[in-house]
């Protein structure tokens, strides 16, 4: 495999990329597969890749037309679908194998990625069921899930299994100092923040504006006891305002791929169905954002309040997240006690499973900081802030 290769920007999977390459190389890819694992390990990403590697002459060089097409998500033989909404529809499915009956347009195979297959509904499974119970040929089916338990045995039993595990954290600190010339310290952050997610680590450590945002985030959480409800809401915008900052430049970076699009095409025009087919993966890309930046807010309040217990019950600063913060987490160590700090924990994981459901992020935050405003609220204070 050359290491320039797209299978060398996989990070941390050895043994599952290693068993794909070696069932592409055999000639017999096999029809169907099942990769499971944490979610945020890179399962989607493998997906595209190996989309790539079956349409390509190196096997996922990353240079060629057919690679390129494959990661714009334009290939007209490589189908992605994900849920709309909570679940991937029966008319999803079937407007997916219509496709998959016609003839190839370029690619000499046909690769149909499903994300989170288990959000598949019963219908929809079982019409994948029958084309996978007597497949075509020149077809791949790549089904991703974190939840396998949640997809019918019936549709296990046909795929080969690939387990994506965790990446382990002191390899992720190594592989962001050495990628991103961050130092130690800024490295353990955006690893201890992102949850164990690489993607979401990377995010944390590359970008200016979630580094402000975090700061926003922290200031505001060591004032929440002396807030008064109104100032709440307001800290409730606030929050949504930092969600939406990074869309704008996820939206220009947007234009501006598809004015070099044009331009690589040398057309008057990107065709329609390319077109459509890049705002639909650019509408998903700025969803997933706008969900990930409501995830980040609550993990930076969670490893605020995981820091006040670690100080309160151990005394190891060593093990902080926040370690730009130990004098203001050691003034709450004497202010709040354990069993309070604990029910903020709970209000805010609570506040984390909504993310599964389109909620109005205004009205969860703000339910969220009333909850814990009641916990930790300084009593007769004589003051608002």
């Amino acid at each position: 495999m050359n290491d320039n290769s797209l299978w060398s920007g996989i990070v941390g999977q050895k043994d599952a990329i290693d068993k794909i390459i070696s069932a592409l190389r055999s000639g017999e890819p096999g029809h169907a597969w099942l990769f499971i694992g944490p979610r945020g390990v890179g399962k989607w990403t493998t997906a595209k890749v190996m989309a790539a590697a079956l349409n390509c002459e190196e096997e996922g060089c990353g240079r060629c037309v057919s690679c390129g097409k494959v990661l714009r998500e334009i290939h007209p033989d490589v189908f992605l679908i994900e849920p709309e909404g909570n679940f991937i529809l029966i008319d999803q499915i079937r407007q997916l194998l219509q496709s998959v009956a016609l003839k190839n347009f370029e690619g000499r195979t046909k690769v149909i990625v499903i994300d989170e297959a288990e959000r598949m509904t019963a219908e929809a499974a079982n019409i994948l069921l029958k084309t996978l119970e007597e497949p075509p040929q020149d077809v791949v089916f790549v089904l991703v899930s974190s939840n396998p338990e949640a997809i019918l045995p019936t549709i296990i039993s046909r795929c080969r299994m690939v387990q994506f595990k965790s990446l382990p954290a002191s390899e992720m600190i190594s592989f962001l100092a050495g990628r991103y010339n961050l130092s130690y310290d800024e490295a353990i952050l955006a690893t201890k923040l992102s949850g164990g997610i690489l993607g979401t680590a990377v995010s944390f450590a590359t970008s200016a504006i979630k580094k402000e945002r975090r700061k926003a985030i922290l200031k505001v959480v060591q004032g929440l006891d002396r807030f008064d409800l109104a100032r709440l809401t307001f800290v409730a915008e606030d929050f949504v305002s930092e969600i939406k900052k990074p869309l704008a430049e996820l939206k220009d970076k947007h234009k501006k791929e598809l004015k070099e699009l044009k331009a690589q095409l040398n057309l008057g025009d990107i065709p329609l169905q390319v077109r459509r087919r890049i705002e639909q993966r650019q509408k998903r890309e700025l969803s997933r954002e706008e969900h990930q930046g409501f995830e980040d807010i609550l993990n930076i309040l969670v490893s605020w309040y995981r820091d006040i217990i670690l100080l309160k019950e151990a005394d190891r600063q060593d093990l902080l997240t926040n370690q730009d913060c130990i004098l203001a987490l050691r003034e709450y160590v004497d202010l709040l006690t354990s069993e309070d700090v604990y029910k903020c924990l709970q209000i805010i994981e609570k506040t984390k499973q909504y993310l599964r459901f389109n909620v109005n992020m205004q009205l969860a935050f703000e339910t969220m900081l009333f909850k814990i405003h009641d916990v930790i609220a300084v009593q007769n204070s004589g003051y608002n802030y």
